[in-house]
């Protein structure tokens, strides 16, 4: 192209002597002036389209080298693709927490950390209830988790949690040793409905029992005494816009049954009002254990707006044959939580409980009533008489079961139980919070043994410090 446009000047140029015969010196000196400029403005667009050409050349190049990288990281990616999915790892997702935690608890004057610590943590000094298998000064913190999720083409998810010495399974010593906290399948079956098998977790209330997910350290008195830990089964989880619902039937709290062939049943029910506010109901029905019978129920809420946290709950429930004395019993119970973000990272909270239980001595599901020696309130085993759980502070005083023992007719009540909570946590960083709580524990008789004094009091106090670490 380039050789082209200068043989078209050269041309031109050529042509203009042979006019210049028949003009003026003065003319012929223009006409060159005007040579000059167009062989001035040919050559700027000779190098202009030249330059465009060369342009183009290293365009096409580059595009080239592109296009060759390009197909060789797609092979590269389909390859560790179809490698992923051939070990198993496609769709999988790994997530994890610990919780190292400090409680200082007023009357069993224990001072210690608590970190992999299994439910029975028997205190031989700490009165009836001291061994118990599942106490709110031990619950589920302290503890590890490492949980494992899979989804499969078509939506079916697999979920297995296990958590060392702290599970839902050995909680309350239901699969003693179990270090499953759940483990489950769902599996779509039309649109917004789900089928769930395995062991899953309680859906009662507000709070959770994981420590990621909560913003205390202990747990509500509701949530540690009063409803289910968890459901081995199978059932249905339907989701319809604002709506969900979902149902299983099968043990509860056990992995396996062999005293009795009933089923038992736990629901819930959400509503989300909109992106901040919730509500939601949930229930058991069924049996505990041979002879007992349980019908549950609760309603609670949730508002979560900016710096601002409120969540409550509301419940009752009736047990037959499970009371202190074997008779029926029933319970009404109330918590709330309120929580405010100071700072981005500095959040203060307050929480209070409340449960009324004292009919023929209390008694709710999650509770067991230990042997003592009724004269001096101490643990004995094989005694065959029972005192109130005085490490949770539940169940009747060991006064009151003097006075029923001396004069039946006057009957037996247990005691009511609240508890006031305040804490602080700080965000150290996206994976990391430090919580600190502070907890009050009030009983409406003196339940709480105070291993100082050997004597009985109607309050406790807890310090608890915590270092979560999440991934």
């Amino acid at each position: 192209m380039q050789y082209s446009m200068k043989k078209i000047v050269l041309a031109i140029a050529m042509a203009f002597p042979v006019a210049a015969f028949a003009q003026s010196a003065q003319d012929l000196k223009a006409e060159l002036e005007a040579l000059k400029i167009k062989v001035k403005q040919l050559e700027d667009m000779v190098e202009k389209v030249s330059a465009k050409a060369d342009m183009n050349a290293a365009a096409g190049a580059a595009d080239g080298e592109m296009k060759t990288e390009f197909n060789r990281v797609k092979l590269n990616s389909e390859a560790m693709g179809e490698q992923l999915e051939a070990s198993g790892f496609k769709g999988l997702k790994i997530s994890g927490y610990m919780d190292p935690t400090y409680i200082m608890n007023q009357r069993q004057n224990t001072s210690s950390f608590v970190f992999m610590k299994n439910f029975g943590n028997p205190n031989s000094q700490g009165g009836p209830g001291s061994g118990a298998s599942y106490t709110y000064d031990n619950a589920f913190f302290g503890s590890a988790l490492i949980s494992f999720e899979k989804e499969m083409e078509g939506g079916t998810k697999w979920l297995l949690e296990l958590m060392p010495h702290k599970s839902g399974g050995d909680g309350g010593g239901y699969n003693t040793n179990s270090i499953v906290n759940q483990a489950f399948v769902t599996i779509p079956l039309d649109s917004g409905t789900k089928f769930i098998a395995g062991q899953v977790g309680s859906w009662q209330g507000y709070e959770y029992q994981r420590a990621d997910m909560k913003k205390t350290i202990t747990g509500n008195l509701l949530f540690d005494f009063t409803g289910p830990t968890f459901m081995t089964g199978v059932g249905l989880d339907h989701l319809d816009g604002k709506w969900e619902t979902k149902a299983i039937i099968g043990n509860l709290n056990n992995g396996r049954i062999t005293d009795r062939r009933s089923p038992t049943l736990h629901w819930r029910v959400d509503y989300s009002m909109n992106e901040f506010t919730g509500i939601g109901a949930a229930g058991v029905h069924g049996k505990p254990w041979s002879g007992a019978s349980l019908n549950y129920g609760e309603l609670d809420t949730y508002f979560t707006r900016g710096n601002i946290s409120l969540m409550g709950q509301v419940e009752t429930g009736q047990l037959k044959s499970g009371s202190f004395t074997g008779e029926d019993t029933n319970w009404f119970g109330l918590s709330a939580l309120a929580a405010y973000k100071f700072t981005p990272r500095l959040e203060g909270l307050v929480r209070g409980d409340y449960i009324r239980n004292q009919k023929n001595g209390g008694g709710t599901p999650n509770l067991t009533f230990p042997e003592c020696n009724q004269s001096t309130g101490l643990p004995q085993s094989g005694s065959g008489t029972l005192c109130g759980d005085a490490r949770n502070g539940f169940g009747p005083s060991l006064t009151a079961i003097q006075a029923f023992n001396a004069d039946p007719s006057i009957g037996l009540k247990g005691t009511n139980r609240a508890a006031l909570t305040f804490g602080m946590n700080y965000t150290i960083n996206s994976n990391a919070t430090l919580k600190l709580e502070l907890r009050h524990d009030r009983a409406s008789q003196d339940v709480f043994y105070d291993v100082k004094s050997g004597t009985y009091k109607n309050n406790n106090t807890l310090l608890g410090v915590s270092t979560l670490v999440k991934f």
